[in-house]
């Protein structure tokens, strides 16, 4: 195991000295732009947006969209060939090219991070933990390093953003979060079409965080047996949407899978598409609660791993403070409150809004012009 890190080490080295290569007789242009796109085939969220209005605002800028590498790859070297005389690199998420060598002092990396708020822990944050980073790695790997940029929700989500960066809280900027604009407007299309008996049906929205894989799963919790083990206990009356994390295996999902009047499994798109036609939400960790807390609808975490997550990622805050809706730490828990729900109940979520989501209008012009106007 120990080998590994030498490996390493030289692999970083070469990878430092090709960008440095590719940078000799490429000076930068002003007017490049570059968007890594870490987590789906196509842009949505915060970075769809951003191209959007950066269009709209400096439509004389070239913008160039990419996958990142995930791993250390070809497609690594292919992501720095392309940000290599860039004056501006935007990423919603981890960014490995990024980590492995020091940017050009020309070259801004701007983060705006693809979730609302601060829920679970992610980034340095985790640091040591069975889910996070070892310091070893990070010796070599300075992850969530050469940030010149970061926007964030809520003064509240930035100290914790912060932590997760190893940034000074001052150094990140207090703006609001794209992705919300949509919602408020009610512009978010419903992907799939209800049927006549299930546009009469209590619709509960289900997001299941992601989770990593062995050996770092932060706990043994299974979506999957859950809603198997749930389904056949409600009432026809309930419909059950879950939406599936990005990087989710669909197909573990198999055998939940059929021509179930009571389960829609969506893999293609984010819950925000669903959020304005769900009657309440259901997650276990996942931070689109917060978004859903602008619908001031009911809303709940199924938490029966909790002791688990919090011994091997954690939270930044106590469950209890952070969300306004139910806590379930039992199956049984999670039936009854399921069969309890009906339309067009009332939930006060102000607090989580206010601490989590901040601004709800002009929120992308603003990342925009501030990007583009300050150094």
């Amino acid at each position: 195991m120990e080998i590994k890190w030498p490996i390493l080490r030289v692999v970083k080295l070469a990878v430092t000295l090709s960008y440095k290569a590719m940078t000799l007789f490429s000076p930068v242009k002003e007017k490049k732009i570059v968007i890594f796109n870490y987590r789906q085939q196509e842009l949505e969220g915060n970075l769809k947006l951003l191209v959007e209005e950066i269009s709209h605002q400096v439509p004389e800028v070239s913008m160039y969209i990419d996958r990142t590498a995930k791993k250390i790859s070809f497609k690594l070297l292919k992501n720095l060939w392309l940000m290599r005389n860039a004056s501006k690199v935007i990423v919603d998420d981890y960014f490995l090219p990024g980590y492995m060598i020091k940017p050009r002092k020309e070259t801004e990396i701007i983060q705006i991070w693809h979730a609302t708020g601060a829920f679970k822990k992610f980034g340095l944050s985790t640091k040591n933990t069975l889910f996070g980073p070892s310091d070893k790695y990070l010796a070599i790997i300075p992850v969530h390093s050469h940030y010149n940029k970061v926007y964030v929700s809520t003064e509240v989500s930035s100290k914790f953003f912060a932590e997760a960066f190893g940034m000074e809280q001052s150094q990140l900027t207090v703006l609001g979060i794209p992705r919300v604009e949509p919602l408020i407007e009610r512009k978010l299309q419903q992907p799939i079409p209800f049927t006549t008996q299930q546009e009469e049906m209590v619709k509960v929205l289900i997001a299941p965080t992601y989770r990593a894989k062995t050996p770092k799963s932060e706990s043994e919790l299974d979506w999957v047996n859950e809603i198997t083990a749930i389904l056949p206990q409600l009432p026809p009356t309930i419909l059950l949407i879950v939406v599936l994390h990005p990087y989710e295996d669909a197909s573990r999902w198999a055998p939940v899978l059929g021509d179930e009047q009571q389960l829609i499994i969506d893999t293609e798109n984010s819950s925000n598409v669903w959020m304005a036609e769900a009657d309440c939400f259901l997650t276990d960790y996942s931070s689109a609660l917060f978004e859903f807390a602008l619908f001031e609808r009911p809303l709940a975490n199924y938490v029966p791993d909790l002791q688990q997550y919090m011994e091997n990622r954690g939270l930044y805050r106590p469950l209890q403070d952070i969300t306004d809706g139910d806590i379930l730490y039992e199956r049984q828990q999670l039936v009854t409150w399921i069969k309890e729900r009906q339309p067009n109940e009332y939930k006060h979520t102000k607090r989580m809004v206010e601490e989590n989501i901040g601004q709800t209008k002009h929120i992308t012009k603003n990342i925009v012009q501030h990007m583009f106007m300050s150094k």
